[in-house]
């Protein structure tokens, strides 16, 4: 199953509720960037935010000062973020509507990567996809922090199990005007996920861990 179209269309569904309901940046994405931030020299380090959301982390790595690129399926998503940008005195240029499956971008172009709870919206077929293009579009040595919730996170409990995939899950947001959007999920295991992801083109995996309901994995291009 592709279930692409269906997260497009569910992330457009949501737009600006998604802002109201995520505004604050993930500790974990907060220590991870502040370690890269050490690197950094007179040159800002190039950064590329894969599947930006609402941009609460856009807005959290340009603050910080890097060099940062965003893209997210859904238009209404990128929409969101540029007109976040803006009211913080920033263009908004550099983000842009895009599938991570197919990234715009040339090869060795970023120093570093996040993906925040994106690939579990796509099976492995796809992750893994995704997984070869930001090996491609990542520089060596470039680092890559990825996290995709835990089948033990409280929303996933809630939700509805797929008929004919055992790890995907149904997951509902409730609009305000009280209809509901139900978003694909794919949520296998940690160490399933790690097993599937392990051997991507170029990439090889430090750390992995799950801490607070999401599973956090530490990459880098060799």
């Amino acid at each position: 199953m592709d279930p692409r179209e269906s997260v497009k269309s569910a992330y457009d569904s949501i737009g600006s509720d998604f802002g109201k309901k995520r505004t604050d940046p993930w500790i974990f994405v907060m220590e991870w960037l502040e370690k890269l931030q050490l690197k950094q020299s007179e040159m800002p380090l190039k950064l590329l935010i894969a599947g930006c959301g609402n941009g609460r982390h856009v807005r959290l790595a340009n603050e910080m000062g890097f060099d940062v690129s965003a893209v997210d399926l859904s238009p209404s998503m990128v929409h969101t973020t540029i007109q976040s940008e803006i009211e913080a005195g920033r263009t908004g240029s550099k983000v842009l509507i895009s599938d991570v499956c197919d990234l715009p971008f040339t090869n060795n172009e970023f120093d570093a990567i996040i993906s925040i709870a994106v690939l579990h919206h796509l099976p492995f077929k796809l992750s893994k996809k995704a997984m070869n293009e930001f090996s491609r579009v990542i520089g060596i040595h470039g680092e890559i922090l990825i996290s995709c919730w835990d089948p033990s996170a409280p929303s996933v409990l809630n939700g509805k199990k797929d008929e004919e995939d055992e790890d995907v899950v149904w997951v509902s947001w409730t609009l305000p005007d009280r209809s509901t959007v139900s978003r694909y999920y794919h949520l296998p295991l940690i160490k399933v996920r790690m097993e599937q992801w392990n051997g991507i083109n170029g990439l090889i995996c430090n750390h992995f861990e799950l801490k607070n309901n999401n599973q956090l994995f530490y990459f880098s291009k060799v």
